[in-house]
C-alpha cells in the first residue's frame, strides 16, 4: 500500500536478482548438505554386534532402525522443501530479469522512435 502522496509504485517491493540468486544457491547447497548427511543416518547403528546380546534379545535394533527410518524420512521432507525453496526463488529470478529485460527493450524501441 502507498503511502499519502506518494505516486503509485514508489513502495513497491525491489527484488535484487544477484541477492535472490545467491539465496538460490546456498538453498541448494543446503538441500545437497541435508540430503548426504540423510544418507548417514542410521549406517551401522543397527547392527545386532553394536549393542550386545541382551539388547538384541531387547529388539534394541529394530528400535534403532524404526528410528532411523523415520528420520531419514523427516530429513527427506526436508529436502523436498528446500529444492522446492530453490526452484522457486530461481523462478523469481528468472521472472525479474525477464521483465527488466524486456523493459529495457521497450525504452531502447521508445529512443528509436522519437
Amino acid at each position: 500500500m502507498a503511502a499519502p502522496g506518494s505516486s503509485p509504485g514508489t513502495s513497491a517491493v525491489r527484488i535484487d536478482g544477484a541477492i535472490v540468486g545467491g539465496y538460490a544457491a546456498k538453498v541448494a547447497r543446503a538441500a545437497d548438505e541435508l540430503e548426504t548427511a540423510a544418507g548417514g543416518v542410521g549406517a551401522g547403528a543397527t547392527a545386532a554386534e553394536a549393542y550386545g546380546e541382551l539388547a538384541e534379545r531387547l529388539g534394541v535394533p529394530e528400535s534403532y532402525a524404526q528410528a532411523a527410518q523415520a528420520l531419514r524420512g523427516q530429513l527427506a521432507a526436508g529436502v523436498a522443501a528446500l529444492r522446492s525453496v530453490t526452484a522457486a526463488l530461481e523462478q523469481l529470478t528468472a521472472g525479474h530479469t525477464e521483465r527488466d529485460a524486456d523493459a529495457a527493450e521497450r525504452i531502447e524501441r521508445a529512443g528509436r522512435i522519437s
